[in-house]
């Protein structure tokens, strides 16, 4: 499976392939995420909560009416002497400045970054900060007078609610495309080349929404215009594929970046197989949720109780069947947060509590047993 990052190259829109994988929690490494060293105080960026509307209200135009005047392109010139165009929004003001969010593929190795807005203003921006494990970015412009996106709950999509991506797709400004939430909690793999390390993200929704080279780092929105998603990614290799981060994990981050601190990623140490993978591999138990293979040492899922052999049925509420995964259920916590895993044992079902810690604490020398 191919998948291509949505930066809209300027010389013959050349694409960038990578290939797709699925990998464990905890699997990975990646460069540190950076932000401005001096924090800044901003405003809290709101999340809000509706219920998706029934079909027959859905109207894209009205999308476009409420986030469109929100929706930059990205114009990059990069180190190297080369450039691409990307998308991104404005989520926070801070006084006499706009913050943005972005893809951190959109900005990575950027020398100049031009934001164009709707209305035509153009400003050169600054990075304020990025997060290469997540894939996310910040970048700030000096005036506090720009459109506002309001973020949604990504934990209250469903799959099948119909969406509306907007982004500047091959360059063109302001492009509008509609389609359906596909899945939800899908992991994937990414490598732009060229040197930039691969990002695997564990828990991002999927869209037949139309997005192409060019909407990276536009939003993915529900029928009231809240963002739901950032785009990042397409399946070269299908139609109709297409992959967003959650918004309230782009939140996350994006406040931490924009404050100047570090962002956070949570990490729970465990191995373990899905349920499909188990089921497949002849293991059969009287539940459901994930098999886990071994707890490495030192680490929160050790800290917690956690055995080979136990099954983990939810985290908080969160029932891990149907799509639902570990990683998909823990991404909008932050390190430090502790939640309460159900778990079958032994046929008896017991609560664990779990201290998230943050994936930088884990040792690169401990790492999960290879699984047949």
């Amino acid at each position: 499976m191919r998948l291509v990052k949505l930066t809209s190259a300027l010389v013959l829109a050349l694409l960038l392939a990578a290939g797709c994988t699925v990998r464990p929690i905890g699997s990975r490494t990646s460069p540190t995420p950076s932000a401005k060293a001096s924090p800044t105080a901003v405003v809290t960026i709101p999340v809000v909560s509706p219920a998706p509307l029934p079909a027959i209200t859905f109207d894209p135009a009205h999308v476009v009416q409420v986030l469109g005047p929100a929706v930059a392109e990205l114009i990059v010139r990069t180190n190297g002497g080369g450039g691409g165009i990307g998308s991104g929004f404005v989520i926070s003001r801070d006084g006499g400045a706009s913050y943005l969010v972005t893809n951190n593929h959109v900005v990575a190795n950027a020398s100049r970054v031009i934001v164009l807005m709707p209305d035509g203003r153009h400003f050169t921006a600054t990075v304020q900060g990025t997060d290469p494990l997540q894939d996310i970015a910040v970048v700030k412009v000096n005036d506090g007078s720009l459109p506002l996106a309001q973020f949604g709950d990504s934990t209250k999509v469903k799959v099948g609610q119909q969406v509306v991506a907007i982004g500047s797709p091959l360059g063109n400004q302001g492009s509008v495309t509609s389609g359906i939430i596909s899945a939800v909690h899908r992991t994937i793999t990414a490598s732009a080349g060229g040197g930039t390390p691969a990002e695997s993200l564990p828990d991002v929704m999927q869209t037949d929404a139309a997005i192409n080279p060019g909407n990276s780092g536009g939003p993915l929105a529900d029928a009231d215009g809240n963002v739901i998603g950032v785009n990042t990614a397409t399946n070269q290799a299908g139609q109709g594929i297409g992959y967003a981060i959650p918004s309230l994990i782009a939140k996350r981050i994006a406040q931490d970046l924009i404050a100047g601190r570090k962002p956070g990623h949570p990490y729970i140490g465990v191995c373990y197989q899905s349920e499909d993978s188990f089921l497949a591999a002849g293991t059969d138990v009287a539940g459901y949720g994930v098999l886990v293979t071994a707890a490495l040492p030192g680490t929160p899922a050790a800290k917690s109780g956690l055995k080979a052999g136990d099954l983990i049925e939810k985290v908080d509420d969160v029932e891990l069947n149907n799509g639902q995964t570990l990683g998909g259920a823990i991404q909008p916590h932050a390190p430090g947060d502790t939640v309460q895993l159900t778990v079958l044992r032994a046929g008896n079902i017991t609560t664990l509590s779990l201290t998230l810690a943050d994936r930088s604490s884990a040792s690169p020398s401990v790492s999960c047993p290879a699984t047949p």
